[in-house]
């Protein structure tokens, strides 16, 4: 007899014929040319059950996606940050509550004072939207990226909104790192060293590896009607990325499927992975917990009034997102058990971990397109895999 009992003891396989049926779909928004390539992994348990490379990394040139493609993982890279941070409070060397004016002093002006690192974490900082006001050429240097941020002035009060901080807030938890480091290693070469190496994600980094040029998608823009999709401004940021290029908040940040499905893995099973430890397993639980409740996402506001849709809720963690309960566009399955969590990147890729259904999920796409209809085409396709699972 069905019970929800039997679907929370994951007792479940996939169905591989309705399993495959996610190739078709997904080929038929390709030759649609809503986006140009796919690039999917889905684990079960840890095993592979779908392994796909479909489509275009460049649609202009006929140049076709492989199954090593480096993609420009946007801002699946603050939870690559963050667990940098949360490193450092299991240390002891922070708190959540620690004001960032305490690691660093000149942050402490134009109302700054008491924004704490928990704010800034769980985008509640009251921080800025947009890109730091500087040239595209010295967005990529940390230090120099600071010294902006430091001068600019507060959008909200802090604690009171989820204002989410494209490119500000997760730079400064960066330089949070870096400053508590006492080896005085670049922030990459914390990160490389202490997360991507151990987890054998050897094709990720923060700045790219020239060697690897012809393995990259290129960035470029779909959809027309977003206004949020600069494209000049992203093609632009992305050509001027060299190796020691530091974008901690996103679009610096180079990855491929296999390493994503890596680092999924390792968050499901509670911060290890191959015997390699990166996170405690209580650090992880709070990590993919809700922190901002019912308060909705600032950053949708365009989005929505593009789509006509009322306010939802951010359902925001450490770092990720969390799926939660209720009806509303989200990277990650309307099926998804509400402890399901995961990133996104900027309308082009998305990953995601259901832990009751012991499932990893990793979407790398080419083709940028507006950030709700990337939201729509990833729980669609979510909700595939997930209704592809039955009984035993």
């Amino acid at each position: 007899m069905f019970s929800s009992k039997n679907i929370e003891s994951s007792n479940l396989e996939f169905d591989q014929n309705a399993l495959g049926k996610i190739k078709d779909h997904v080929l038929q928004d390709i030759n649609k040319e809503k986006y140009d390539g796919a690039r999917i992994l889905i684990a079960h348990k840890g095993n592979v059950t779908l392994d796909l490379t479909l489509g275009f990394a460049d649609r202009e040139k006929k140049q076709e996606l492989k199954p090593d493609a480096i993609f420009s993982i946007m801002s699946i890279s603050k939870v690559m940050t963050a667990i940098g941070l949360l490193r450092c409070v299991e240390r002891g060397e922070i708190s959540l509550l620690t004001p960032v004016c305490h690691v660093i002093p000149e942050f402490a002006m134009r109302g700054k004072e008491r924004v704490t690192i928990g704010q800034v974490i769980t985008h509640m900082a009251g921080l800025g939207m947009a890109q730091p006001p500087m040239p595209i050429e010295d967005l990529g240097t940390l230090e120099k990226s600071i010294a902006v941020i430091c001068q600019l002035p507060l959008d909200s009060s802090p604690g009171e909104t989820v204002a989410y901080s494209a490119m500000t807030g997760f730079t400064i938890l960066a330089e949070i790192v870096k400053r508590l480091d006492v080896k005085k290693r670049p922030f990459r070469k914390i990160m490389q060293d202490e997360v991507f190496e151990p987890l054998g994600m050897t094709d990720t980094s923060y700045g790219f590896n020239s060697a690897k040029a012809s393995r990259r998608v290129p960035v470029i823009v779909r959809d027309s009607d977003a206004p949020e999709l600069n494209r000049k401004f992203l093609a632009d940021r992305d050509k001027a990325i060299k190796e020691d290029t530091e974008l901690p908040s996103g679009g610096g940040t180079f990855s491929t499927a296999q390493d994503i499905l890596r680092l999924g893995e390792t968050l499901r099973l509670g911060g290890t992975y191959n015997g390699h430890q990166v996170l405690s397993p209580l650090m992880v639980h709070a990590m993919t917990q809700n922190q901002t409740g019912d308060k909705p996402n600032g950053m949708m506001v365009s989005s929505r009034a593009l789509h006509g849709m009322a306010p939802f809720p951010a359902f925001l963690g450490l770092g990720v997102f969390v799926r939660g309960v209720g009806i509303f566009p989200g990277h990650m399955p309307f099926l998804g058990s509400p402890q399901t969590f995961g990133g996104w990147g900027l309308g082009s890729m998305a990953f995601w971990v259901d832990p009751i259904q012991e499932v990893t999920f990793v979407a790398l796409t080419a083709g940028i397109v507006e950030r709700i209809r990337s939201h729509v085409r990833f729980q669609i396709i979510g909700d595939m895999v997930l209704s592809s699972l039955v009984s035993k």
